[in-house]
């Protein structure tokens, strides 16, 4: 028995028709999984912190403030809070300041611990001096990272 022309056009427009559909089927895919690699890099960079740390002085009392600001969408989780001075590092303000002849001049005092978090938006003040407002020397090296595990770091030198 002999298959008629409209016979195997009829097969050979079925054949056509699905390998298109197989053809558009893997071309959604691509592109659903090119959504979904935009869709977990918006959420990592919507819980990204940003730290910041300023230097403030008021010259009516005399006072020297240094301030960490968490500017990003994310808490900020400490790795290491390291403090240097004159090339050697200390973890704490009290080490340091000791180091650095400004023990006595001390107003206030934050130090972090390693597992430490700074909340997105939230500023503390790290240390507080009554001093003359020259350069003391000091660096704040801090090693943080977002809840996705990605590491950045932040240095600041007064």
């Amino acid at each position: 028995m002999s298959v008629s022309r409209s016979e195997r056009v009829t097969q050979a427009s079925v054949v056509i028709i699905a390998i298109c559909a197989v053809v558009v089927s893997i071309w959604q895919g691509q592109i659903s999984q090119k959504g979904l690699e935009l869709a977990r890099e918006h959420n990592r960079l919507t819980v990204k912190p940003y730290l910041d740390i300023t230097r403030f002085t008021n010259s009516n009392d005399q006072t020297l403030e240094v301030k960490i600001t968490n500017h990003g969408y994310g808490p900020a989780i400490i790795n290491e809070f390291r403090l240097i001075h004159e090339g050697q590092a200390y973890s704490n303000w009290n080490q340091v300041l000791d180091a650095a002849g400004e023990n006595k001049n001390i107003r206030f005092l934050n130090n972090y611990a390693e597992g430490s978090i700074i909340s997105s938006g939230l500023e503390n003040v790290l240390v507080r001096l009554k001093t003359e407002f020259d350069n003391k020397g000091i660096t704040i090296q801090i090693l943080y990272e977002s809840i996705y595990q990605e590491k950045d770091s932040i240095e600041f030198s007064f």
